[in-house]
């Protein structure tokens, strides 16, 4: 069959046992575009964890720093990391 396939046809051939990849193949589309077509939908997704561990970053100043030419005393700044509070 070389005609545009119909949803009709596809959901009837899907009845009899055809599997998506072999809908596909004969309507020359791919497996997932045939499933999407029968009213397929994609999976929800769970929330993945925060990639910095919900942590905030203080820079803090403390002495010990690298040297500087202005004369002033060299002062650093530490990361000191804070959990937030769920």
């Amino acid at each position: 069959m070389n005609h545009p396939p119909s949803t009709e046809e596809m959901r009837a051939l899907k009845k009899e046992g055809m599997s998506l990849r072999q809908i596909g193949d004969r309507f020359g589309m791919s497996g997932t575009g045939v499933f999407y077509r029968l009213g397929g939908e994609k999976k929800s997704r769970s929330a993945r964890p925060a990639a910095n561990d919900n942590k905030i970053i203080k820079m803090m100043p403390h002495n010990g720093g690298c040297s500087t030419t202005s004369g002033l005393m060299p002062v650093s700044l530490a990361r000191t990391a804070q959990q937030v509070a769920a």
